[in-house]
């Protein structure tokens, strides 16, 4: 995958890092209620977040929409579901949890938090521990 910025994306992250993959459309109320979490999210480090245009757009109107949506993280152009060999989401926002190795974990639907996502994180990365 490539980002608007034309640098290439990698599910799978060299720095051990959790990987955040939020789906959303610029005519969805939600998304943009939770993109100021997930831009302070971002701004930690310590997850990495990525977004993408539920509505596959692409070039000038992608990186339009994204500035529009307040959006301070790096969007992909290609739809991250086929890499993680799954369907579109029938709710948005939908926010894709992936490990460290690039596999999908989890997927939460609705608007989330800051805290939220880090609360899930955190207990997905216990799970992994615990279970190997």
């Amino acid at each position: 995958m490539t980002d608007t910025q034309g640098k290439g994306v990698f599910l799978k992250d060299d720095k051990g890092r959790w990987t955040v993959i939020n789906i959303w459309a610029q005519w969805c109320g939600p998304c943009r209620e939770e993109i100021p979490e997930l831009n302070a999210l971002a701004s930690d480090g310590k997850i990495r977040i990525l977004g993408y245009d539920f509505d596959d757009s692409q070039g000038k109107e992608l990186i339009k929409k994204a500035r529009n949506m307040g959006i301070r993280f790096p969007v992909v152009t290609q739809s991250p579901m086929v890499l993680l060999e799954t369907r579109d989401p029938q709710v948005l926002p939908a926010t894709m949890i992936v490990n460290p190795k690039g596999k999908l974990i989890e997927v939460l639907y609705g608007p989330q938090t800051k805290e939220s996502l880090e609360d899930s994180v955190r207990v997905l990365m216990n799970k992994v521990d615990e279970n190997g």
